[in-house]
C-alpha cells in the first residue's frame, strides 16, 4: 500500500466516531449525529423520539488531535468514553480524499458552528437529516466503506466486523 495511514473507529458505547491521520502525522476526529441532541444538548425524552422516529437536523461534528497517530495519544485527548479503538490502516490517498470533504462539508455555514465542550467538538450542520436508519454507526459504516475498508455486520447498532483495505 502506497503511503499507509492510519485511521481509528472509536466505538463509545451506543454509538460510534472515526479519527483519520493526517499527512503531518496529527489526526482528525469525526462523527455525525442529530443536532438537537448534541450540538444543542438537548437530551430529554422528546428530543430522543424525535432523532429515532423523525427525519430530524443533523450535525457533522470535528475536532482536530495531535499525533502521533497511535490509539495512547488519542485516548489521551478524549473527553468522551472510548469503550474500544479499532485500528485500521487505508491508503493515504483515500484518507485525504475522504478528510477534504468532511472538512469541506464541515466548513460550511460557519456562523451556525458550536463548539460543545463536555464532547471537545465543533458541531456544524449536516445537510442530510438523523434518522433510525442514518444514525451515526451507519453513518460511520459508511465512511469506512469510503476508505476502501470492508463492513460487515448490522452497522445499525454497531455491531460489525472491520475487514483492512487489502494492499494497493
Amino acid at each position: 500500500m502506497v503511503d499507509p495511514r492510519a485511521v481509528f473507529l472509536l466505538d463509545h458505547g451506543r454509538h460510534t466516531s472515526l479519527v483519520v491521520a493526517t499527512p503531518a502525522g496529527s489526526m482528525v476526529r469525526y462523527a455525525y449525529g442529530d443536532w438537537r441532541f448534541y450540538a444543542d444538548q438537548d437530551m430529554t425524552l422528546g428530543s430522543a423520539l424525535a432523532a429515532l422516529f423523525l427525519r430530524t437536523p443533523a450535525t457533522l461534528a470535528r475536532r482536530e488531535l495531535r499525533g502521533p497517530p497511535e490509539a495512547p495519544a488519542l485516548l489521551a485527548q478524549m473527553r468522551v468514553g472510548v469503550q474500544a479503538v479499532y485500528p485500521l490502516v487505508v491508503s493515504g490517498a483515500d484518507a485525504d480524499r475522504f478528510r477534504d470533504e468532511l472538512d469541506t462539508l464541515h466548513a460550511r455555514e460557519p456562523e451556525r458552528h458550536q463548539y460543545v465542550a463536555v464532547y471537545d467538538l465543533v458541531f456544524a450542520p449536516h445537510p442530510e437529516p438523523y434518522t433510525w436508519r442514518n444514525n451515526s454507526n451507519t453513518r460511520v459504516a459508511r465512511w469506512l466503506r469510503a476508505l476502501g475498508a470492508e463492513v460487515r455486520g448490522p452497522a445499525l447498532l454497531s455491531r460489525w466486523k472491520l475487514l483492512e483495505p487489502l494492499a494497493q
